[in-house]
């Protein structure tokens, strides 16, 4: 679906529902967005929909699911792009975990180094030791070398990062005063039309 497609009416909550999920830095849930957005609440169901399946593939919206802790249905959530996807959501599971992917997969650990520490065999002679130390302490260079230009690269990327998520937030900030506009243009039209009826 895009902007041309999309119901004129449809324009005004379009706006207000982005306005108010941007000030949101941790989200809204949908069922509230009809008592906190009055041109929202006004819809119907039908148009409702489109309006939230027209958010999630421009995708200035995040529209994502949870699964409260104590509870069987999920909760739909809607967050800015800018503020990127939650590490959790307090009091629901987030992720959810879907009937396709079991609970034990989610519980599953990254394998970590001990194992193979526990593994390593001593050698007898003060020369293996030697040698096999010098090896660890290659390895352990080397580890922290990739953790250092991560660390660095990481920080490099996070001021690029930044300036795409201001310059996507400009440019829907440009794109709701555009579905403003036309707004205005489609009601000055029908009044036009209404006087010359």
């Amino acid at each position: 679906m895009t902007p041309s497609t999309l119901p004129s009416k449809l324009y005004r909550p379009l706006a207000e529902v982005k306005s108010y999920v941007d000030k949101m830095p941790d989200g809204v849930k949908l069922a509230q967005l009809s008592s906190k957005v009055g041109t929202f609440g006004a819809l119907n169901k039908r148009d409702k929909d489109k309006l939230i399946e027209f958010l999630k593939e421009r995708e200035s919206i995040l529209v994502i699911q949870a699964r409260a802790k104590f509870g069987k249905n999920l909760t739909t959530f809607l967050r800015h792009k800018k503020y990127g996807y939650p590490q959790e959501i307090p009091g629901y599971i987030y992720p959810p975990v879907t009937r396709e992917q079991p609970k034990a997969v989610a519980t599953i650990q990254p394998p970590t180094q001990e194992p193979a520490m526990e593994a390593v065999t001593l050698p007898n002679s003060p020369e293996a030791l030697r040698k096999q130390a010098e090896q660890l302490l290659k390895a352990a260079e080397e580890a922290e070398r990739a953790r250092s230009d991560k660390d660095f690269m990481n920080k490099k990327l996070a001021p690029v990062k930044l300036e795409i998520c201001q310059a996507a937030g400009q440019i829907q900030r440009k794109m709701d005063e555009l579905i403003d506009a036309t707004d205005i243009l489609n009601k000055a039209v029908q009044k036009l039309k209404d006087l010359t009826a």
